[in-house]
């Protein structure tokens, strides 16, 4: 009796010391967490967005050089656009999917300053290539995604697909390049002044 109750207490105590598995990060989203499906879409979103305004600011910094050369190769503008907006309606059908079940917003002011910022990115996200490619096409010059033509040349001049690009396409890439920043502040201090969980929802491993 007395040899059964000490291996009760040892297996007690193992089970005691070793801590907690931690549920791993699924494809799917969940409360805490955003899943490997979001977190791929949001990272390659950051990078493309990166590469199109370095290639931009390296082009009106430096002008025609090898490196501006070699960066435009790397990421055409209007290819990179083309693909900023397919990932961000693949980033939309995915939040659609997983609406249910995603990491809530903050609550009060700063929960509402938050929706609205997350819905002007995707405005802009869409709202820019879009009417880039419109234009364009307004313009008849072929669409083009690294070399391969979509759409070819044609003698076109569609006033409506030219104006609002030409009108909006500059203050408007620069209006996200200051959200972009205003974002990477504001997850750097939730990480290291306010030390809570929401940069880790996209960053981290495990709950």
């Amino acid at each position: 009796m007395a040899k059964e109750a000490a291996n009760s207490t040892a297996l007690n105590s193992n089970h005691i010391s070793k801590p907690a598995q931690q549920t791993p990060i699924g494809w799917r989203d969940s409360t805490s967490h955003y899943g490997r499906i979001s977190r791929t879409l949001h990272w390659l979103t950051a990078a493309l967005v990166t590469l199109q305004f370095t290639v931009l600011l390296a082009w009106r910094g430096m002008g025609e050089n090898a490196i501006t050369l070699l960066l435009a190769s790397i990421g055409p503008h209007g290819s990179l656009g083309f693909l900023i907006l397919i990932v961000t309606l693949a980033r939309l059908s995915w939040a659609w999917v997983n609406r249910k079940q995603r990491p809530p917003q903050p609550l009060g002011w700063g929960g509402r300053i938050a929706r609205l910022v997350h819905i002007t990115f995707y405005a802009l996200l869409l709202w820019l290539p879009a009417f880039a490619i419109l234009r364009q096409y307004g313009r008849g010059g072929a669409l083009r995604f690294y070399g391969i033509e979509l759409v070819p040349e044609a003698e076109r001049d569609i006033t409506w697909m030219i104006v609002p690009a030409d009108l909006l396409h500059g203050p408007l890439s620069w209006l996200l390049c200051g959200l972009v920043i205003g974002h990477i502040a504001m997850a750097l201090i939730h990480r290291f002044w306010l030390k809570d969980k929401v940069l880790a929802r996209m960053v981290s491993s495990g709950h």
